[in-house]
């Protein structure tokens, strides 16, 4: 008996107009949200007693800019309908760390019996980074803190993997840098020099959205 099963995950994540228009407003940029969903940990579901061979597996998923796209498995192997299936996340491993010389790791203030408190929340950055003495970097898992007192003129985001574009008021003019990350998400920060601002160019490992908060002492990128 010839069986195609088709399973529908519909993966539901926020979109942001950016490519369209880097320069929209915050306002703009929220009224364009989608409705955020929490994440796909496992599905588990049985077939029916007529079931005998898995052609393939259909995922559908909404993308960024809210069109719909599969991913198609071929399978063609039997199966034993008696068993339960399961389709579940596995985390991906983290990537060997490349750093260069405008890199440090920071030391853990904890031990490891702190660490392993369940009681305990609190993230480990991943690199600290001193760009120039005005801005510099603290990044973690899908976060990244900059440090600066400069005024933010504009942030926006392109490109498939992303690249998220942040432009600071500062009319010093220094060398451009090129700085390789830990992070499983965040790969590489460039810095350049423009007329009256800086950029830095934040390089990501896929597509994302993200959220900029100001702090007192900088922002708060999150990626989302």
């Amino acid at each position: 008996m010839k069986n195609k099963i088709f399973i529908s995950l519909i993966l539901m994540i926020s979109i942001l107009g950016a490519e369209d228009n880097p320069f929209f407003s915050k306002k703009e940029l929220e009224e364009n949200e989608l409705v955020s969903q929490s994440n796909f940990e496992k599905k588990d579901f049985k077939f029916n007693s007529s079931a005998r061979i898995l052609k393939n597996i259909t995922i559908t998923y909404i993308t960024l800019d809210g069109s719909e796209e599969n991913i198609s498995l071929d399978i063609n192997q039997g199966i034993d309908w008696h068993n339960n299936y399961t389709i579940s996340k596995v985390q991906s491993p983290n990537p060997s760390p490349m750093l260069d010389v405008s890199v440090t790791k920071p030391e853990p203030s904890l031990n490891n019996t702190e660490l392993n408190s369940s009681s305990l929340n609190i993230e480990l950055p991943l690199d600290n980074v001193l760009i120039y003495d005005f801005v510099s970097l603290t990044s973690y898992k899908k976060q990244i803190k900059i440090n600066t007192k400069d005024e933010l003129l504009a942030d926006f985001t392109i490109g498939n993997p992303s690249k998220i574009i942040l432009d600071f008021k500062n009319a010093n003019e220094e060398a451009t840098k090129n700085i390789k990350l830990s992070s499983p998400a965040f790969k590489r920060v460039v810095f350049g020099s423009h007329k009256g601002y800086y950029r830095l160019v934040i390089y990501l490992d896929g597509k994302y959205n993200y959220k900029l908060e100001k702090e007192n002492n900088g922002y708060l990128l999150k990626l989302i």
